[in-house]
């Protein structure tokens, strides 16, 4: 196995940051200040599809920040059941595809915008929930594969499999199907510890999806987010609600060690990219304070 290139480290800001303009600005700012942050992980939609000026404003010149497409998914396959990349309802992938091909412009708008790619990773999904194929997810990413993503590497970014016998979060493919079409399409794939304990409902499966992964030679991103089997102020038990640390939020099941070795698992990958942090605050906290719980997240990964 060759060896991994530099880690990089992104922020999911957007889950974290303050609500009104002048706390907003200030928690960039600080955030902008830290050496450790090296790029964003950019929601789309978001501010990317009506102000690119704007989103490439917050990104420090160098930095290489990720896009996942998870809440535009989400939103539409609410809407339409049908809708999604692994969809075998050819309207529904095809509403798809057209939606990635929005996410598409945003890239080439925000590498114009910042006068360099901006965008080193752009996070596509398995939907639709409970209906997903393998065959037409392999379909969809070949023809995504062929476009110019500015210099962008497409990757799967795993959430909760469809399991009939009780509710999901996301219920799309399961881990090993998304890494059989990776590996047969050529992309990467990036997790989410909270979305892959939610997979099992266990603390403990973070960790057997990143050594798994790694050792496919897929793994180019993971970026640490809580769950928690109660309910919390950040939503009901076993929901997608991106806990910070268990040292943050006593009922997060994501603590210190547990990122650690997951941190230490996926720097065995040859093709990791970065790893990352994306974390839901507490209200009150200010700008600092917000940065502060993100930077522990950090401090966790890094090896002792």
């Amino acid at each position: 196995m060759s060896e991994a290139i530099s880690t990089q480290f992104v922020v999911g800001a957007y889950a974290a940051v303050p609500a009104d303009p002048e706390p907003r600005d200030e928690f960039y700012r600080l955030l902008a200040a830290e050496s450790w942050v090296t790029g964003l992980e950019l929601p789309f939609p978001g501010d990317l599809v009506e102000d690119a000026s704007g989103v490439s404003a917050r990104l420090v010149p160098g930095w290489t920040s990720a896009l996942t497409l998870i809440p535009g998914t989400m939103q539409r396959v609410s809407a339409d059941p049908s809708f999604g990349l692994a969809s075998g309802d050819d309207s529904g992938r095809r509403a798809a595809l057209d939606f990635v091909e929005r996410a598409r412009r945003g890239v080439l708008d925000l590498a114009d915008a910042c006068g360099r790619p901006a965008v080193g990773t752009v996070l596509v999904h398995s939907a639709p929930t409970g209906r997903a194929s393998a065959d037409a997810f392999r379909r969809s990413l070949d023809d995504l594969r062929g476009r110019d993503w500015a210099g962008a590497l497409l990757a799967i970014e795993h959430c909760d499999r469809f399991d009939p016998a009780r509710a999901c979060e996301k219920g799309f493919l399961s881990l090993d199907t998304e890494l059989a079409v990776a590996r047969e399409v050529g992309v990467g794939v990036h997790l989410n510890w909270g979305r892959s304990c939610l997979d099992d409902r266990d603390p403990e499966a973070p960790l057997d999806h990143v050594r798994a992964t790694a050792a496919a030679g897929l793994l180019v991103g993971l970026v640490f987010s809580g769950a928690s089997g109660l309910p919390t102020r950040y939503g009901e038990a076993w929901c997608d609600g991106h806990l910070p640390l268990s040292s943050d939020e006593p009922a997060s099941e994501m603590t210190a060690s547990h990122v650690a070795a997951c941190a230490a698992a996926a720097r065995t990958s040859p093709v990791l990219r970065y790893l990352g942090a994306k974390a839901c605050v507490p209200s009150e906290l200010t700008p600092a304070e917000r940065v502060a719980l993100v930077r522990r997240i950090y401090l966790a990964t890094q090896p002792s």
